[in-house]
């Protein structure tokens, strides 16, 4: 597992108390529209990205992974910003 997706497992942990798996439905671990509007946050400031719309339509805590990938500067998992 890379550091990104290992970072957002952890975020996801110490909000929803267990560490989901890639595969885990969000809805599975607790995230509703009330958590998802705060992970989006997090998300923004964590890994210093803009958090749009599009991510209502994300299922699984993969796609959220592969998501903030996608908007990283690089989408490289080994300069994650706040390291």
């Amino acid at each position: 597992m890379d550091v990104l997706a290992d970072r957002i497992l952890g975020m996801l942990e110490a909000k929803f108390g267990q560490r989901p798996t890639l595969e885990d439905p969000l809805a599975f671990i607790g995230v509703d529209s009330i958590t998802m509007a705060e992970l989006t946050v997090e998300l923004e400031k964590a890994f210093d990205i803009k958090v749009d719309d599009d991510v209502v339509q994300l299922e699984t805590v993969g796609e959220l992974v592969a998501y903030v990938r996608d908007r990283t500067d690089n989408g490289s998992a080994s300069t994650v910003p706040g390291e």
